[in-house]
């Protein structure tokens, strides 16, 4: 099966590889999802200094190693929740032109038809209107990639005006 992206198994990195499997391409490495795991991180040693830097609480949290991460290559639910939530809406214009953006540039599109169960996402959809702020971006290195596959189209534009 040449189609389908596996990643296979590194010591104990279960979660990038279970994230990279799932998205069908590399696109998180041990680095960005230890980036995540300390700003997490971070945020939670915020939060416990609310209550008091001089708190025994707080010493004590200070002194516990990280529940996000470990050296053995470990990451918390919490890291790899933060890691899918680049999902944002998108207007069905914006959508189209994405889909046929990604169609030249090689990738796959599934696309499920039938009748799906109703959510609250839809309801609300049919109340407001998306507005987007920012164009749809690919994640890690995908993220990367596109860039340098739009500088070098920009490039090759103006060499050949």
């Amino acid at each position: 099966m040449d189609f389908i992206f596996h990643e296979k198994q590194e010591g104990f990195l279960c979660a990038q590889h279970c994230l990279n499997n799932l998205l069908q391409g590399e696109y998180f490495s041990p680095v960005e999802l230890a980036s995540i795991a300390h700003q997490l991180d971070e945020e939670e040693r915020m939060r416990m200094a609310e209550g008091g830097v001089t708190s025994e609480d707080y010493r004590a949290f200070l002194q516990q190693p990280s529940e996000n991460m470990d050296d053995s290559g470990f990451f918390s639910i919490q890291v790899i929740c933060n890691a899918l939530k680049f999902w944002e809406l998108i207007s069905d214009i914006c959508l189209a032109n994405f889909l046929t953006q990604l169609q030249q540039e090689a990738y796959s599109v599934f696309v499920v038809k039938g009748d799906l169960p109703d959510c609250e996402a839809d309801q609300l959809l049919q109340i407001i209107s998306v507005e987007e702020m920012d164009r749809p971006k690919l994640n890690g290195k995908k993220l990367a990639k596109e860039k340098d596959h739009r500088v070098y189209k920009t490039i090759l534009e103006k060499v050949y005006q």
